[in-house]
């Protein structure tokens, strides 16, 4: 918390590539590159660090986790919910019910944990 008091006043500022490159990590700790210098140490790995920013793995015990709580949520809800709820609610069991198939296939896009990417 300190360092982002200090953020304002400093002439020189260290990060890691993700706070650089991400508009919503830089806003979270107050950092405007806007006219800013901005030196790059080990550049070779900015595209690797630009895919783990946009992308994300959802792992078979995630999906069957999601669904499981979608239904008890459902069940327990169902009586208040209106009907268009209850249809995206239904929309969102069909897109985890898919997800779930998906991963059982073994897909090749899975990783070693059994995640899809």
């Amino acid at each position: 918390y300190a360092s982002r008091e200090a953020l304002a006043a400093a002439e020189v500022v260290v990060l890691p590539y993700n706070t650089l490159l991400s508009p919503q990590a830089r806003q979270s700790v107050g950092l405007s590159i806007t006219n800013a210098l901005i030196v790059i140490d080990e550049a070779h790995n900015i595209p690797e660090t630009l895919r783990a920013l946009s992308s994300c793995k959802l792992s078979m015990q995630v999906a069957e986790a999601a669904l499981a709580q979608l239904l008890a949520y459902t069940r327990k809800y169902s009586e208040r919910l209106a009907g268009r709820n209850l249809f995206y609610l239904g929309q969102i069991r069909k897109i985890l019910m898919a997800m779930i198939k998906y991963l059982k296939r073994g897909s090749s896009t899975q990783d070693d944990e059994g995640g899809l990417e």
